[in-house]
């Protein structure tokens, strides 16, 4: 029997009966699931029968949080199988086929057995909500742990370390006959998706002829293969399979990412849905996320491979050299790399298009391209106003920059690029060589666009303030006309605020972002550009939470100051402008 032909049938058997999820203390009844790697079906009992205690891990590598994971599961492997520990892992998500868990085990090198769930049937007996989930049993297949694996990762979480322990732990217990002290630990990871029951009344939407646009508009730009989402949401089935995941993100306006609280329209790059399109998502998976008909769906969407610019690019400039980037890194974080691309300009260049491309998009957080003036050094630069050398940037989901009418960023003769490059490991090593493409103007343009950092880097944030505020200002001796605006600090940052104080003293904020979040750099551009009189001050206002509430925080017993490196932090508004001449 051929391995497809294998899965096919083992699904199409009729189900045994269910068994009652799995608490602490109980035992697990044996079962039989096909190995996705071998195309054998294998068995609790048989392959764990001498054992001294088994970890069961519910598991896929859509969800970036079990990705993380990846390195930390396979060093406990080695370490735990030498003691009689046995590992298995489980994959109960709906899309994943059995040949896409052996590609997914072969690209990972998992040493020990991944099964194909018959759809949610092995993760319903066990009681699994999220993953990923892991459960540790003794000899006698009783329920010793049910949990996280750490509180290292979490959705919008990336510690540098972990604070905690408990898979490690329980397995040390269970292997050593002691008492497993911590029994139990809430799972924050990507919520699992079971199969809906049909609505008893008539759906009201349906995938094709409602959710299909949403999701198109919405979702797609970073959800396809080759963009920075973890997941692909381009069919009825892939969108299916993260239906609950869906539900939770968009009921707690988490997905689409956006964080101004300005009005719609105010902002050109707003992603936020409509009321009406969040009721239509929420209404299709409570009605037990209908399909419809094919003949009722909008033409696919049209991606252009490679680049997002109006036209292709007229020049590509790569990094000089390539990054390694390690599954994971020992040390708090890995280090930010700055890397020069392509070779000095050989004559003033007007910038109309800029677009940053990462070429290992998974692992970059974040990407600055600096123009270093001729015969200089990043760090000879003024970096107290090293805003004006930035030409552009990568953030997941950002859109290419594109001037305005008559509009460009000057690159002078003679000038260098330099990347400024923020890797997270994510689980899977890569090599990473970005690139940056560049749209020209053919001629001098009548406005000179140009960037300016708003910062301050003389502010301390004392150990577990939950509220500290530091301010930086800008005075606009000329006339300036405002484009686009952008906060950036780290993990600290709370909430950021742009504000325009006119000569008489009254205010107008220009930008107000209330739940700041160091994984979305995003850029908030003006769909009507502000022009501001001279004499005008821009007032930035940030606000930073170092105290145990904040769940992303590496150390609230420390005081913090500036400093590059994701455990220290940074306080600069970001802006991109024009002065009159």
């Amino acid at each position: 029997m051929t391995h497809a032909l294998m899965f096919l049938a083992l699904t199409a058997a009729p189900a045994a009966p269910a068994d009652p999820p799995a608490p602490i203390a109980t035992r697990v009844a044996d079962f039989t699931r096909l190995d996705a790697a071998t195309g054998k079906l294998w068995n609790l009992a048989d392959n764990t029968r001498d054992a001294k205690a088994t970890v069961v891990l519910f598991f896929h590598t859509g969800c970036p949080v079990a990705t993380a994971y990846v390195p930390k599961l396979l060093d406990m492997h080695k370490r735990y199988a030498k003691e009689g520990v046995a590992f298995v892992a489980v994959n109960s998500l709906d899309s994943d086929t059995a040949a896409d868990v052996a590609a997914q085990v072969k690209e990972y090198k998992f040493p020990f057995p991944v099964l194909k769930d018959q759809g949610t049937s092995l993760a319903d007996k066990f009681g699994v909500e999220r993953v990923p989930t892991a459960f540790v049993l003794d000899a006698g297949r009783t329920v010793r742990y049910a949990g996280r694996i750490d509180d290292q990762f979490a959705p919008g979480v990336h510690k540098p370390a972990a604070a905690t322990r408990e898979l490690g732990r329980a397995i040390d217990a269970v292997v050593e006959g002691r008492e497993v002290k911590v029994t139990h630990a809430p799972v924050a990871g990507c919520k699992l998706t079971r199969e809906k029951a049909k609505a008893a009344a008539t759906p009201t939407v349906n995938y094709h002829a409602h959710v299909s646009r949403i999701v198109q508009a919405k979702c797609q730009e970073c959800h396809r293969p080759g963009e920075s989402g973890p997941f692909a949401l381009m069919n009825y089935r892939q969108t299916k399979a993260w239906a609950d995941m869906i539900r939770d993100v968009v009921s707690d306006d988490v997905m689409p990412p956006w964080h101004a609280d300005a009005p719609r329209g105010h902002f050109t790059n707003d992603r936020r849905l409509t009321a009406d399109e969040k009721k239509t998502l929420l209404a299709w998976v409570d009605q037990g996320c209908p399909e419809g008909e094919l003949k009722d769906a909008p033409e696919p969407r049209k991606y252009t491979d490679g680049w997002r610019l109006p036209r292709t690019p007229d020049a590509v400039i790569k990094m000089r050299e390539p990054i390694d980037v390690p599954a994971q890194t020992l040390i708090k974080g890995m280090p930010y790399s700055y890397v020069e691309a392509g070779e000095p300009f050989a004559e003033d260049r007007w910038v109309t298009g800029v677009e940053v491309r990462p070429e290992y998009r998974a692992v970059v957080h974040h990407i600055i391209v600096f123009v270093i003036p001729p015969g200089k050094k990043f760090f000879d630069l003024d970096l107290q106003n090293f805003g004006q050398y930035i030409l552009g940037g990568y953030v997941p989901g950002d859109a290419p920059i594109v001037a305005p009418p008559n509009s460009a960023k000057k690159i002078a003769k003679g000038s260098q690029l330099l990347f400024e490059m923020h890797y997270t490991p994510n689980g899977r090593p890569g090599r990473d060589q970005s690139m940056v493409g560049l749209l020209y103007a053919k001629e001098p343009p009548k406005i000179e666009i140009e960037s300016k950092a708003i910062m301050n880097n003389k502010f301390s944030i004392p150990a577990g303030d939950g509220n500290h505020e530091v301010k930086s200002y800008h005075r606009c001796e000329k006339e300036t006309t405002i484009y686009a605006l952008t906060p950036h600090m780290h993990v600290r940052g709370k909430a950021f605020k742009f504000e325009l104080v006119n000569k008489d003293g009254s205010r107008e904020v220009l930008l107000n972002v209330p739940k700041y979040d160091f994984n979305w750099q995003a850029s908030y551009t003006l769909a009507k550009p502000r022009v501001v009189p001279a004499g005008s001050t821009i007032e930035c206002t940030a606000w930073f939470d170092n105290s145990d509430k904040n769940p992303v925080n590496p150390d609230p017993t420390r005081r913090v100051r500036w400093g590059n490196q994701t455990w220290e932090e940074m306080m600069i508004g970001f802006v991109e402008y024009s002065e009159s001449k």
